[in-house]
């Protein structure tokens, strides 16, 4: 075990695990359920599948990683085709696919992970073109804009944001030009106008206002976020204790087990406990980044920084939708709020950077 937890993937791993155990107390302790039909059972349930996968992944080659990259991003890309389909629409989105009827799967969660992977892919196999820039934006995205364009036919805006600030994180930090970098953010501002007026429901743009003055609408959907803040300021330095949330307990705030289950957890165990939810998050995103100056390969360069944003985006996000500075816009935090698709990803994607963490200097596991 000592010589376990001396490995620097071990560190992250548990970083996981820790995350998904307060995860699971936070959810026993707000139920009011019987425990086998309680969120905090199905988490646990969720947790089985996360460890099975850490197992998994820690036996893979890294080559095997990068030769999927292709299959993965056609697969995520039908996926998210399929699920305008067939697809199962909660809370004005048609973004799940019902599997058996007693769980869902979201697609959009699945193509996060999967355009980090195939821009790290093209990146790696540009050879004598690795110096353009323009090249390296043009193809970052073109991967990026046909999954944008499903997400929002969705319409499921918040996924949409997210697979934006990844994509953009990743695409910037491998290849900053001042110019190319200005133009962009030119198109973004001048495509906001159309994307306000026709490419938003009337539940977004509301959404997206009241979160600037959500006392406008203390009743509608400026509710959650003055619940949430109440929650999150109640809880003080210490917190109620576990099992005391007033907000969870007599269901003041709807969503406490998604999209507020940081609200609820803060009630619960205060500053101090919101610190240590914080702090896991910020290890991963940290720890993992200060590999990247020893890694050669530029595939596993790519991949380590995008999971590690994957990671910070949901935290940055998530946080600031609760405390009132992001609108809400149905974003989980990772591993953390309750739910399959943003556990199973989330579990994928930490596995795959202990895997690079432990294994980068390997040649015959990296196939060079």
């Amino acid at each position: 075990m000592t010589n376990f937890m001396a490995r620097p993937d071990a560190k992250i791993l548990m970083a996981g695990f820790l995350i998904m155990i307060l995860s699971f107390l936070n959810l026993l302790f707000i139920s009011d359920e019987a425990f086998l039909s309680s969120y905090a059972f199905k988490q646990f349930l969720w947790m089985i599948v996360a460890a099975v996968i850490f197992f998994v992944v820690s036996k893979l080659r890294l080559q095997t990683i990068k030769k999927v990259s292709v299959p993965f991003y056609l697969l995520s890309i039908f996926m998210l085709v399929f699920v305008l389909i067939v697809g199962e629409e909660i809370s004005g989105a048609k973004s799940w696919i019902s599997i058996g009827g007693f769980m869902s799967f979201q697609p959009s969660e699945l193509v996060k992970i999967s355009l980090i992977f195939i821009i790290a892919k093209f990146y790696s196999d540009l050879g004598a073109y690795s110096k353009s820039y323009l090249i390296k934006y043009v193809l970052g995205l073109a991967f990026f804009a046909l999954p944008f364009v499903l997400i929002m036919l969705q319409p499921d805006l918040g996924s949409a944001l997210m697979l934006l600030g990844i994509s953009l994180s990743v695409i910037i930090s491998f290849s900053y030009n001042k110019t190319i970098f200005l133009s962009i953010l030119l198109i973004i501002v001048a495509l906001s106008v159309p994307v306000w007026n026709y490419g938003l429901k009337d539940y977004q743009k509301e959404r997206i206002t009241s979160f600037i003055y959500p006392e406008n609408d203390p009743s509608g959907y400026g509710y959650n976020v003055i619940q949430s803040k109440v929650a999150i300021g109640s809880g003080k330095f210490f917190g109620k204790g576990l099992g005391n949330s007033s907000q969870g307990k007599l269901k003041f705030l709807p969503e406490k087990h998604t999209d507020f289950a940081f609200s609820v957890w803060a009630e619960q165990t205060g500053f101090l406990g919101s610190m240590i939810i914080i702090g896991l998050y910020s290890f991963i995103v940290i720890y993992s980044l200060l590999f990247l100056n020893k890694i050669r390969d530029s595939f596993l360069q790519v991949l380590l920084f995008g999971l590690s944003s994957y990671f910070f985006f949901h935290l940055l996000i998530n946080i600031s939708m609760t405390i009132g500075l992001f609108p809400v816009v149905g974003i989980p935090l990772l591993m953390f709020s309750y739910g399959g698709s943003s556990l199973i990803c989330g579990a994928v994607s930490l596995s795959l950077m202990a895997l690079i963490i432990s294994e980068y200097r390997d040649v015959n596991r990296l196939g060079l």
